[in-house]
Order: C-alpha cells, then structure tokens, then sequence
C-alpha cells in the first residue's frame, strides 16, 4: 500500500475544509485517484481498494473525532434519521429503527460478516456508489434523503439522485454525506429487501427494495415503489413496473406481469458475480416475492 497522511480533524467545518483543499492535507487533490485527498469513516471499501492500488490518495481525513455524524433518532413527525458514520450493526441492532422502519434494519443485517457491520458505516456503503450497495435499494424505495454538508451549510436531495455512476456520486468537492432521512412509515405501508448472493460474505448478485402503501382496509395498492440493486450502473427504481400496480390489487397475474416489467427495466452486464440475463431472471424472481409479500401482509391486515 502506497504511503499517506493522516489526519485527524474534530469537527465538520475542518473535515470538510479539509477535503475542499483549504487545509495542509487538502493542499494539491485534483479528485483523482492517486494524490487526492479521501474521508475515511469504517474503511471496509476504501481501505480494501487502496490495497489493491485502484485508489492511491495522498491523504485521508478520519472522521472517528467529528461530532455529529454517528446517530440515530426517529423525529417528531416519525421520521428516522441516520449519521453517515453510524455503524450497520447499530443500524441492525437500534430498537428506533427497528420500531420506526424495520426493513432498514433487515437491510443492514444481510451485508457482510458481523466483524464487517461493527466498521461499515451508512456513509461509507452509500458514498462508495457501488451498484450493489445493500443499503441503497431499501433507502431509495422509502423515499429518503441524503443530507449534505459542506460544514457550513446543508442541502438535502433525494437518494435516488445521489448516485451518478458506478463509483461517483452528488457530493461536490468539500462536501460530506452528514445523514440519511426516511420519512415515517404510512399507516398500510409495507417494505421488505430481498437479495441473492453466491456466499454470505459476497455483494448482492442481485437486490430488489419494495415499498407498498395500501388504501385504509383495502387491498388496492395506493402507493409502491421498487428499487433495484447490482442491475444498473446505480440502483435504480423499476417505474413503470410501480405504475402497473397502484391503484389496482395485487393477484397472481398482475405481480407475475409487474415482476417481468422490471426485469425488463434492468440493465444488468456480465460480471464475476453473474451473467447479464441470469440478473434479469433474478429481478423477476426477486420482483415477485416481494409483491408477494406485500399482498400477503395486508390479507393478514398489515401485521408487521
């Protein structure tokens, strides 16, 4: 591994002078791989790929010592929000999240090992902008935000326009992923993640996020959204499959026909992991047993 500075700032403000270049550490990044300069939270991707020698940045600003990034607190409005640098254990683990919007704790569960949940952080697993980030298809189907800070001021976009390619995301130089922002759950709301993995220690092959509103003691689906993870350049919403099923109940043909439309809305490639049509198959699979699940949920009148 090549050598670098480490830096160790105690607040937002300095963290992000910091990555802006305004500070010694900052002096020179260009953005590129070799000379820039990184934020460093758990490190599980970004130490891993500086191993590797696809990242060789100059200088890495630890966030441990920053206040206000590791939190997790459900809103007076029901709201759930979660630090960049909060752990996926405690993601896992936190009775708020698990009362407030458990399938984003189901998420967090399934990445990596125990070991790996104790270091991995929110931030980390949505700022390295994999397209197989576990985190990101559940997140994105509950409607939430990511909070951005410059260390002066926020801004907030929704999550599914913070990817912008494999890798890359919204954040602009100097600027941190300071939180994630689910809205509450709506009464008659469901949400579950599903996930294929050739080993537990694997990334996704892949992931598929349903979120189903029903209309109050109806089984019409009033709202949904499906998310879609590894079968994309970024996760991605399977929208004209959504449409085909709000406003209407969700029987056999018309999960069997929402399942084919979002594999059909996939753009999966060739990989190690998996092949491009074998993706597509998994997305219909994937697509139906989370409608599936849904409907059954609201026949059993909406037991969590």
């Amino acid at each position: 591994m090549k050598g670098f500075e480490y830096v160790t700032p105690s607040s937002l403000e300095e963290a992000c002078a910091l990555l802006a270049g305004a500070g010694d550490a900052g002096a020179g990044d260009t953005g590129a791989p070799d000379g820039s300069v990184k934020p460093l939270a758990g490190g599980t991707d970004l130490l891993v790929q500086m191993r590797l020698g696809t990242l060789r940045p100059r200088a890495l600003v630890s966030l441990k010592d920053v206040p206000g990034l590791a939190f997790v607190r459900v809103e007076g409005d029901g709201a759930l929000e979660i630090g960049a640098a909060t752990t996926l254990a405690v993601v896992e683990d936190s009775p708020d999240v698990r009362r407030a919007f458990p399938a984003v704790a189901e998420a967090a569960s399934c990445i990596g090992s125990i070991q790996v949940r104790n270091r991995a952080t929110v931030g980390g697993n949505l700022c390295n902008a994999a397209p197989s980030a576990d985190t990101a298809p559940m997140l994105i189907a509950a409607g939430a935000e990511a909070v951005i800070t410059d260390g002066r001021t926020e801004r907030t976009l929704l999550l599914e326009d913070f990817f912008t390619g494999p890798g890359e995301t919204a954040l602009r130089r100097g600027e941190l992923l300071k939180a994630v922002r689910v809205p509450a759950m709506p009464a008659g709301g469901f949400a579950r993640y599903f996930k294929t993995f050739r080993s537990a220690m694997d990334c996704c092959t892949v992931g598929v996020a349903v979120f189903a509103v029903f209309e109050p003691e109806s089984p019409v689906v009033g709202d949904a959204r499906l998310a879609l993870g590894a079968v994309a350049p970024t996760p991605i919403r399977a929208r004209a499959a959504e449409e085909m099923v709000i406003g209407r109940k969700l029987d056999d043909s018309l999960i069997a026909a929402a399942a084919a439309r979002a594999a059909e809305e996939a753009q999966p490639i060739d990989d190690v992991r998996a092949s491009a049509a074998y993706r597509k198959t998994l997305v219909e699979v994937l697509s139906k047993r989370a409608l599936t699940a849904a409907r059954a949920w609201a026949q059993e009148g909406g037991s969590r």
